[in-house]
């Protein structure tokens, strides 16, 4: 990871934090020669990445686990199509120096990993789709 995106996740991750805190859903923050624009709402994410996964509405029959903090998708520890059971780690997303932990929330089959590994994950940004059994 560059120091530019160190910076980066330092700043959202005190960033954000401090905008629930006082109810804000949008900011605007100057970023070298540009910006970058956040907003915090239940279904959007903050999209900083120029290749990241589009979101989409998942299908009514599978689940979403969620990226418990903003912070970096550092690794996935299953591979698609592998069963698992409700609290299996899935993956990991770092915080600053912090690693924390992001658990199955259903048992059932993981379907797709939405993020790319090393990428910026927005506060319950879905990561993996389950297919629930």
């Amino acid at each position: 990871m560059s120091h530019h995106d160190n910076h980066l996740v330092d700043l959202l991750t005190r960033l954000v934090p401090r905008m629930r805190e006082h109810g804000m859903v949008f900011c605007n923050v100057p970023l070298g020669e540009g910006h970058i624009q956040i907003e915090l709402t239940p279904q959007k994410t903050v999209d900083i990445l120029p290749n990241a996964v589009p979101q989409t509405e998942p299908p009514a029959q599978t689940v979403d686990a969620l990226s418990p903090e903003m912070g970096i998708f550092s690794e996935a520890v299953v591979e698609e199509g592998l069963h698992i059971t409700r609290g299996t780690i899935l993956g990991f997303v770092d915080v600053g120096p912090l690693r924390l932990a992001l658990e199955a929330p259903v048992t059932g089959i993981v379907m797709l990993c939405l993020i790319p590994v090393n990428s910026v994950v927005g506060y319950h940004q879905p990561v993996f789709r389950l297919q629930p059994s």
